[in-house]
């Protein structure tokens, strides 16, 4: 299962300047199958064939390879059944306190335009990892991952699924 996902908004940018389809999907429930996307393609559609990502950090692939992509449950491990609602959504900017902490039931999202950095352990015995996204981008950390993100301008914040009181306090 996936723990931590790091997208960096300039590779966002890269896949945009270099594709003629103006979009890109990074996390889905699954993988565009290949019948699918003959499928689609017979329709007009400018499709290319979808893999899954090895490693953390998402990057653009070439026109000619398939584009990288995680599947939404390889974030699920964790995640309680039982939730408040479905999602929760929080800005924040380099003046809010970042603890390091971690969620037992939800996974967390954090995106920014600006400089984003975090250190995280993916368990008890896990050496602290970190990631620097120069121009921003996306983090995702799983259900159960320490972390502690720093915000350098605004950054919108998305917990998934909203859990009241799921947040633990503790030494990175």
């Amino acid at each position: 299962m996936r723990k931590v996902l790091a997208i960096p908004l300039e590779e966002v940018a890269r896949h945009l300047a270099l594709n003629t389809r103006q979009d890109v999907k990074i996390v889905a429930p699954e993988i565009l199958a290949g019948e699918l996307i003959a499928k689609l393609t017979a329709t007009g559609r400018t499709l290319k064939p979808e893999q899954l990502l090895k490693g953390e950090t998402w990057k653009h692939s070439p026109g000619d390879a398939p584009n990288n992509l995680c599947e939404s449950h390889e974030f699920s491990t964790g995640i309680s059944p039982e939730t408040s609602g479905p999602f929760a959504l929080c800005f924040g900017n380099e003046k809010g306190a970042q603890d390091a902490h971690y969620h037992p039931h939800h996974l967390e999202i954090y995106f920014s335009e600006h400089l984003l950095e975090a250190e995280y352990r993916l368990n008890a015995n896990a050496p602290i990892e970190r990631v620097r996204l120069e121009k921003g981008g996306v983090l995702i950390f799983s259900a159960g991952v320490v972390h502690r993100a720093r915000l350098s301008g605004l950054t919108v914040v998305i917990e998934i699924p909203a859990i009241k009181d799921d947040k633990v306090i503790v030494k990175l």
